[in-house]
């Protein structure tokens, strides 16, 4: 891991008391859990929570067990607090909370859920022996993206499946933009004195229910992100941020990356 990621993990740790790590097998063909890996070998492993993911391809059935290990192996630890699958694609969900359900037994997971769910795969996981012990639902959200406020994040609350919203500042540089630049961000940010990212990112982890996932590229960027743990939206904030980007008023198809 460089120098600058391993100064970022120790400041979330030490300056922000943040705890969980999100990775998965997918990124850098899993040299990103080789890197948390390193981090993780200098730490006490109950510090942290640690969340990764299993790609559709590889969520085979007898073959769960190979691949879980083979992450915890790039990770150097023993055991996953959550265990995800990536996203649906053309996996047999059944199977699916089997595998599961086995890693969970035999302590190789303490926790399994899901990412990238709509309310029908939801509604389909929860039709499946065991699927109800679905832990969370990692999905995206935020300011430019608020379509699942209309049903899939209150459908979660009402089955309680924890929410983790990744991309909190947004899944593109244009949609980032739109939100870091539009005025009512700008003034929110310049009347509390904040960065126009630390507005957005304070959209969303204002929900006390809800895990936020980001990733920082720099120390200093994380700093800076930091400043929403230093204020509150209140009512006028939201009312300006609601004439900028409006809750969604129908049904929206989940955006995914």
């Amino acid at each position: 891991m460089h120098d600058e990621e391993l100064t970022i993990l120790q400041k979330m740790r030490d300056d922000y008391h943040f705890s969980l790590i999100d990775t998965a097998e997918m990124y850098g063909v899993g040299n990103s859990e080789s890197l948390v890996g390193k981090f993780l070998g200098e730490q006490k492993r109950d510090d942290w929570f640690v969340v990764d993911k299993i790609m559709p391809s590889h969520a085979v059935p007898g073959h769960f067990e190979q691949h879980c290990k083979e992450s915890l192996e790039r990770l150097g630890i023993d055991y996953l607090d959550l265990y995800l699958l990536h996203w649906r694609d053309r996996v047999n969900l059944q199977k699916m909370v089997d595998e599961m359900e086995n890693l969970v037994s035999k302590g190789l997971v303490h926790h399994w859920g899901v990412s990238n769910f709509d309310v029908s795969d939801m509604e389909d996981l929860f039709q499946c022996e065991g699927g109800c012990n679905c832990f969370a639902n990692q999905i995206l959200y935020n300011l430019s993206s608020r379509g699942v406020e209309y049903d899939l994040i209150p459908w979660c609350k009402a089955h309680d499946v924890l929410i983790m919203a990744y991309s909190p500042l947004g899944n593109e540089i244009l949609k980032r933009e739109a939100m870091t630049k539009d005025a009512n961000v700008r003034a929110i940010a310049e009347r509390h004195h904040v960065s126009a990212e630390a507005v957005a990112l304070s959209f969303v982890v204002r929900h006390n229910d809800l895990i936020t996932v980001f990733k920082t590229s720099s120390a200093q960027h994380l700093t800076n992100n930091m400043q929403v743990l230093d204020f509150q939206l209140d009512d006028e904030d939201m009312q300006l941020l609601e004439q900028s980007f409006p809750a969604p008023r129908k049904k929206e198809s989940l955006k995914k990356i």
